[in-house]
């Protein structure tokens, strides 16, 4: 799943990667939680403005709704334009 949200005349994609239970045999389970991938550009360019972050929750565990992983990325995501890019 992947959400872009405008900000300030910033990009913020937030990119989710599940994480999967790793066990020995083949089963339909849902994943156990996800990683929050942050891109921050500027609008309308190709190129990122930051490295792509990648966020967790606490004590390296995956987040565990979509949502969670969502806001948290773009609350980040916010920050680091608040914080370094935004005159």
């Amino acid at each position: 799943m992947k959400r872009i949200y405008p900000y300030k005349g910033f990009e913020i994609a937030v990119e989710l990667e599940p994480v999967w239970e790793t066990a020995g045999t083949v089963t339909l389970l849902p994943p156990r939680g996800f990683v929050a991938v942050v891109h921050i550009r500027r609008l309308g360019a190709s190129r990122p403005t930051v490295a792509p972050i990648r966020l967790t929750a606490d004590n390296q565990r995956p987040f565990a709704t979509e949502a969670d992983a969502l806001m948290t990325g773009y609350s980040a995501g916010q920050r680091v334009v608040d914080d370094k890019l935004a005159p």
